[in-house]
């Protein structure tokens, strides 16, 4: 027989466990005398990619190729946003648009009902309005935003904006909701709450760790209140996580089995709701729906966009109207737009009749506006005793026509000093051919050596301009060509003086092809990049000089198990013309380990390399993030040296630790050449800016 109405609870300690606070009446529970197999909800837990849907591992496989060229010239792995109101952090830490279109996928069919009494099983869902710091009970609207809000935890995820409300996770003011749940529909409440070990004195020590212990003693305080009220016949089931944080989404599956041990350890007080297997069969029926959705759009808009253009964004999509689609398809349009840099989330209803509705695109864009900055930071020392800084700064804004043209700025402070300033104008709305005209002014520091001997140290002044015309290629590729010209000042800092001191002028063309599938811009684990460049300086083009250059280079990552190899190729040749030595091809450092910083100057050469990365320790799971070992042994042929001397071929090789930091790639190595052998310690932004294999394609 039934016992009433029946509402169950989940509550997570904020420290322990990612938060959704939720309550649904159901007439009975399962018996709990035997184990079940595995129902739908654990195989759909067990199938769950965090990594993609939380770390945002494979996004940048999504992004656009200029989007990934750009921010990958920055250097830089935070954004911040500039408004009138002054410099933003991000709302979120963690992107939620995976976790969104998880939520949309699970609840597909569910969404289709707003009215959430109207639900198989009636439902609310408990928020915290930031705005009046009161708690916010959803009963109506969509249901997997309603869902997204209760667990948006402030500062890890972005709040749910919903006029005239800011809702972030409701354990803030209402971790367990029995109040809720029995002003729903309960006489009976069964409350799940995820605990965490209590705190220890020697675990209370620093502020990280008071402040953490801070929000754990608020959130327990307003459980402790609901908790109180729980009567008799209410039933409370506490699930101890051990060590599961909440970080650890990808343990999710590890507490399945502690969540089924706490329930059977008050098997007894469950069985008094009980009904036969029979009752429960028809009950579930009842309330089951597949959430799978098969339906043909009738039309395809986007609503509450105020300067990305619509039309932009709907050559990105593969759903058009007359489709017959499932969710599936729809979700890999939502995270193909969620990549964009200019939108905060993608959301998308299905509106009006069910098995022909309206998909309705309703995208966020950024909430500070159009203009964005990316700080960075680069660090070289090596065992010569060469010390490299370089701060810098990136501003984009964008968007500043319907064709999504972007004022870039580019400020670099340091060991390469300057400002960059360009206009990168899409010349159609898909943005596959457009126009980028820069100005630059440059200062690089350039050693010069002498058979392995620093002689001096030069400064290179540039002031020009670069006219590019450019074309996307597919995904992956880019083709750019256009008309340079710059005016150089050498001037020697200390020294002997091998070339003079003098100012000159080079003009002409330039072209680059650019292909990048990798999965991450360093310690990229799959994926290729290559770049080819051909430059040519004419006199009768407006400079003083004659001379071209035709450079390549390649890198492929073969992922092997958990490790990794990486293949590496580069060349460059003067093409027979008289190339003046400070544009000659530099190697050293980074680009070949046992070198210093540019110490190989020469009009022509080839170099191959392969590495191998033991991956030592994971640094951030969820984000694929690991600590990697690795060995790389290399060989080039150098033909043409600034320096006297002959034509030869060297051989090296390299031991290192890598990581990525959350200020950019961290490598800590030494190496061993033809001749030379170095130390090295580089973190951040790359330094160096001597041949193809110092592009960051290549880092």
């Amino acid at each position: 027989m039934s016992h009433g109405r029946v509402a169950t609870t989940a509550s997570a300690e904020p420290s322990e466990m990612p938060i959704t606070t939720m309550s649904a009446a159901t007439p009975s529970t399962m018996p709990a005398k035997e184990k079940p197999a595995m129902t739908e909800i654990e195989r759909f837990v067990r199938a769950v990619d965090w990594k993609a849907v939380v770390g945002r591992v494979g996004q940048r496989e999504r992004e656009p190729i200029e989007q990934r060229r750009n921010s990958d010239e920055a250097s830089a792995v935070a954004e911040l946003s500039v408004s009138k109101d002054g410099v933003m952090l991000p709302a979120g830490l963690v992107d939620a648009a995976g976790i969104e279109d998880l939520l949309r996928s699970y609840v597909a069919e569910a969404r289709l009902e707003p009215d959430f009494d109207l639900l198989p099983i009636p439902f609310r869902a408990v928020a915290t309005d930031m705005v009046k710091g009161q708690m916010v009970v959803l009963n109506k609207g969509d249901l997997a935003t309603a869902m997204r809000a209760s667990m948006a935890i402030p500062g890890a995820f972005a709040p749910v904006v919903s006029k005239p409300y800011v809702l972030s996770d409701g354990f803030l003011v209402r971790n367990i909701p029995v109040d809720v749940a029995r002003q729903t529909c309960a006489d009976v409440v069964i409350v799940v709450k995820l605990t965490a070990p209590t705190a220890q004195p020697d675990q209370l020590r620093t502020a990280p760790q008071l402040v953490s212990r801070t929000m754990d003693v608020m959130v327990e305080a307003n459980e402790n209140v609901q908790l109180q009220t729980l009567t008799d016949r209410d039933v409370r089931i506490d699930v101890p996580m051990g060590d599961i944080g909440a970080a650890d989404f990808q343990r999710t599956v590890d507490a399945i089995p502690l969540g089924e041990a706490a329930a059977r350890a008050v098997a007894d007080q469950l069985s008094r709701y009980s009904v036969s297997p029979q009752e429960y069969a028809a009950w579930r029926a009842n309330v089951t729906r597949p959430q799978g959705l098969e339906v043909r759009v009738a039309s395809v808009r986007f609503e509450g966009l105020h300067y990305v253009n619509p039309d932009y964004l709907r050559t990105l999509t593969k759903v058009h109207a007359g489709d017959t689609v499932d969710t599936a398809r729809i979700s890999q349009d939502a995270l193909r737009l969620g990549a964009l840099e200019e939108l905060d989330s993608v959301e998308y209803r299905l509106l009006g009749d069910p098995d022909h509705p309206d998909l309705v695109w309703v995208p966020t864009e950024r909430a500070a506006g159009r203009n964005f900055i990316r700080p960075s930071l680069g660090v070289y020392a090596d065992g010569g005793g060469d010390l490299a800084l370089i701060v810098g700064m990136q501003h984009v804004a964008r968007w500043l026509n319907p064709y999504g043209g972007q004022w870039r700025n580019t400020l670099s402070l340091g060991y390469d000093s300057g400002v960059i300033t360009s206009f990168y104008q899409p010349l159609d709305v898909a943005q596959d051919v457009f126009i980028e005209p820069k100005l630059t002014l440059q200062r690089t520091l350039q050693p010069l050596y002498n058979d392995g001997n620093r002689i001096a140290d030069y400064k290179f002044i540039d002031l020009g301009g670069e006219f590019d015309v450019g074309a996307q290629v597919g995904r992956d590729g880019q083709l750019r060509a256009g008309y340079f010209n710059d005016k150089r000042r050498i001037v020697i800092d200390t020294g002997i003086e091998l070339f003079p001191e003098q100012t000159t002028r080079d003009a002409g063309i330039i072209a680059t092809a650019l292909y990048d599938s990798r999965n991450e811009s360093a310690f990229s684990t799959k994926g290729l990049a290559a770049e080819l460049d051909y430059t040519r300086a004419n006199a009768g083009m407006g400079g003083d000089r004659n001379w071209e250059t035709l450079e390549g280079g390649l890198r492929m990552a073969v992922p092997i198990g958990r490790d990794l190899m990486w293949a590496t190729a580069a060349g460059g040749t003067d093409l027979s013309s008289d190339l003046p030595p400070d544009r000659a091809f530099a190697l050293g450092g980074m680009t070949f380990p046992g070198y210093q910083l540019a110490e190989l100057r020469v009009r022509r050469y080839w170099t191959a390399s392969g590495s191998f990365l033991w991956r030592l320790a994971d640094v951030m799971p969820i984000q694929n993030k690991a600590l990697y070992g690795g060995f790389a042994l290399q060989a080039g042929r150098l033909y043409g040296r600034v320096d006297p001397v002959p034509d030869n071929t060297v051989y090296g090789g390299s031991a290192y630790l890598g990581a990525q930091t959350p200020i950019g790639a961290l490598t800590l190595g030494g190496g061993w050449a033809t001749g030379s052998w170095s130390a090295w310690i580089s973190i951040g932004r790359p330094i160096g800016n001597g041949s193809i294999l110092d592009k960051s394609p290549f880092r």
